[in-house]
């Protein structure tokens, strides 16, 4: 019975302070519409400037041969598996203003064909051998946008080339994608980075909750209750996670809100989830344990925040820092924290389909990790603040 009146407590508390509890239910879904107002297209287009200086040619027929613009022409139909346009063709007569939209951004790379080309082809059609036409491409060789579209636009070139001269090279390249695999953005990527940072945010309650009893004495007849350290540590986190679970359970249906689709399974995400929230707890423990007031955890507390926030790889990917292997699995330094390995779970469940099964060693790290951080918090607690 006393564990219930404290946990009634606890959650009495913390929605009696409503303004923290929508910042941390909130701030998550922030960010998941931030990032994909930023990538949320499922395709990245690339700009083309093409300047055309092709004459065509006159055939046997008296039709008109214009290769220029049908090597256009495919140019504009090149699509990716949604059906959205990749290369988005911009067409412009003189190569100087042409280059001008390299110098001001507007333009990836500029395309140019030259006046014989409609020539040469036609001719390598009929069996002669003249000397080839030269399609330049002009771009900054640092921006890998111009890569890449230089890329595609070489590709369906050589392609246009083939099929209308009817030449076969020595070499065939062979691209066997496989379709039972998602396509994944870069929004999608960022998906479960975002998740765990909804159950991150829980280490300005969770400590909230513990620093406040100090902070204002009432620590004292919760002892003189004859409550124990571990009732009173156990009430805060069941409702700690109960918060977290209902800010990751919101992060999750603003992502599905914007267009994200995945094929993992809701309850394995919300299991992994549930440790993962009960680790924030440990690490807001120690947090706890450490700080005195409030105003300490709204200051100094947002250092360890801002530790998991970005050494975890929650916005951003971490170069890998190997500290040594566990069989043939590396151990980084940012592995220290549960949050990494709640990242890759997510990343496994919600994009690649995994099951509980499948990030059974993410689910191990992290309750490792939490009977560590838990442990030590606790007991540096006990130490500092449930003495007599």
């Amino acid at each position: 019975m006393r564990l219930l009146s404290l946990i009634k407590k606890t959650m009495i508390e913390n929605f009696r302070d409503w303004k923290i509890l929508i910042l941390i239910l909130t701030f998550a879904p922030f960010f998941v519409f931030l990032m994909y107002f930023y990538f949320g297209d499922t395709t990245k287009t690339y700009n083309i400037t093409v300047v055309n200086h092709d004459q065509g040619v006159k055939t046997v027929h008296k039709n008109r041969f214009e290769a220029g613009k049908d090597l256009i022409t495919q140019l504009k139909k090149v699509c990716s598996p949604e059906g959205k346009k990749i290369l988005k063709i911009q067409l412009e007569k003189e190569m100087k203003k042409a280059l001008e939209g390299l110098e001001n951004k507007s333009a990836d790379m500029v395309v140019e064909i030259p006046g014989n080309f409609s020539r040469v082809l036609f001719d390598y059609k009929r069996g002669h051998q003249p000397r080839p036409a030269i399609v330049k491409t002009h771009g900054n060789s640092s921006n890998i946008d111009y890569i890449m579209a230089a890329v595609w636009s070489d590709i369906i070139t050589y392609q246009y080339v083939a099929a209308t001269t009817g030449w076969q090279g020595p070499l065939e390249l062979q691209a066997n994608p496989i379709d039972n695999l998602n396509t994944l953005n870069e929004f999608d990527l960022y998906v479960p980075g975002l998740l765990v940072l909804s159950i991150i945010m829980l280490m300005f309650t969770a400590a909230a909750s513990i620093i406040k009893e100090k902070d204002k004495d009432t620590i004292i007849r919760l002892r003189i209750s004859r409550m124990t350290t571990f009732e009173w540590l156990s009430a805060v986190s069941i409702t700690q996670i109960f918060i977290g679970l209902l800010a990751l359970g919101l992060a999750f249906l603003s992502a599905l809100a914007v267009g994200y689709e995945t094929t993992g399974s809701v309850v394995a995400m919300m299991v992994v989830g549930l440790f993962s929230s009960l680790s924030v707890m440990g690490i807001s423990v120690l947090v706890a344990a450490l700080l005195r007031t409030v105003f300490d955890l709204m200051t100094i507390g947002c250092f360890p925040f801002f530790i998991l926030m970005f050494f975890s790889g929650s916005m951003f990917p971490l170069p890998q820092i190997r500290l040594f292997y566990l069989g043939n699995r590396s151990f980084n330094l940012n592995d220290i924290l549960p949050t990494t390995h709640t990242i890759a779970a997510f990343n496994k469940i919600l994009n690649f389909g995994a099951s509980l099964e499948d990030v059974t060693f993410e689910i191990g790290a992290i309750m490792i990790l939490t009977v560590i951080f838990f442990g030590l918090g606790t007991w540096l607690f006990i130490q500092r603040h449930m003495r007599a």
